[in-house]
């Protein structure tokens, strides 16, 4: 199948996805604004008046973190059962299965940036103003695209052949959030734990959507660049394995 069909289908599933979240929905679209909304809303009172962690405009550093993991952790657990979830489809003549799980990731991705504008307008009334480092923000989202299409491939690929991978992600999941810095800031992690959390790309991730979203800084642009060129090199290398197991998905599934 050429790049261009497969393109074609990725788009089809992603606008048949969102149709049918929002579909029979009075408000639509808007769910995905008042989701964010509403845990500013929660994380100001708990975070400042209960539990006060005195981190600078905490509940957007919470929520700027949280939209990020949502996006990736989301992705990857419906990325990985895709494949066998959509076994109609994998077995309809023309459709690669590849399809589906990176239709998976950029459905999620379709929901990030439809809740970006409630972020962006609350930030603005309290910081007064919008960074001028937001140009910068495709980098940061793209480099995410680039860590979570190739691990949602080779464990939608893995899935198929052994079903134990879409409980395992679910479990792992949960430790990776906790090790992620979505809730508490980098500089929190001690000393012998540093190794383990520069080794979460996650991390630099998410630090770079605060820089440039938040802090009015620019992102590390060598952790970016890494990303990027780890990630392009991991795209090859599970687009490969999932060519070569594609003709076995129809009897495993």
């Amino acid at each position: 199948m050429s790049r261009r069909h497969v393109s074609d289908v990725v788009i089809t599933l992603v606008e048949r996805d969102l149709k049918v979240r929002y579909r029979h929905s009075a408000l639509g679209v808007a769910w995905s604004q008042l989701g964010p909304l509403a845990v500013l809303v929660m994380v100001s009172f708990v975070f400042t008046r209960v539990v006060p962690l005195h981190v600078p405009h905490y509940p957007l550093f919470v929520v700027v973190g949280l939209l990020a993991w949502t996006w990736f952790a989301t992705a990857v657990d419906t990325a990985t059962r895709s494949i066998v979830d959509g076994r109609e489809l994998v077995l309809r003549p023309g459709v690669a299965p590849i399809a589906l799980p990176t239709a998976a990731v950029l459905t999620q991705l379709m929901h990030f940036l439809l809740a970006l504008p409630v972020l962006l307008v609350v930030e603005c009334m309290v910081l007064g103003h919008l960074p001028l480092t937001l140009v910068a923000l495709p980098a940061v989202v793209l480099a995410q695209i680039a860590v979570t299409l190739p691990l949602a491939w080779l464990l939608a690929a893995w899935h198929v052949r052994w079903r134990d991978v879409g409980h395992g992600v679910t479990l792992m999941l949960m430790p990776l959030f906790y090790a992620t810095p979505v809730f508490y800031p980098p500089s929190r992690v001690p000393g012998h734990w540093r190794l383990v959390f520069e080794l979460n790309p996650l991390a630099p991730l998410i630090t770079g959507y605060r820089d440039v979203m938040l802090y009015g800084r620019w992102p590390t642009w060598s952790s970016m660049l890494v990303l990027l060129l780890v990630g392009a090199t991991a795209s090859l290398a599970c687009r490969r394995l999932v060519a070569r197991r594609a003709h076995l998905f129809a009897e495993e599934i």
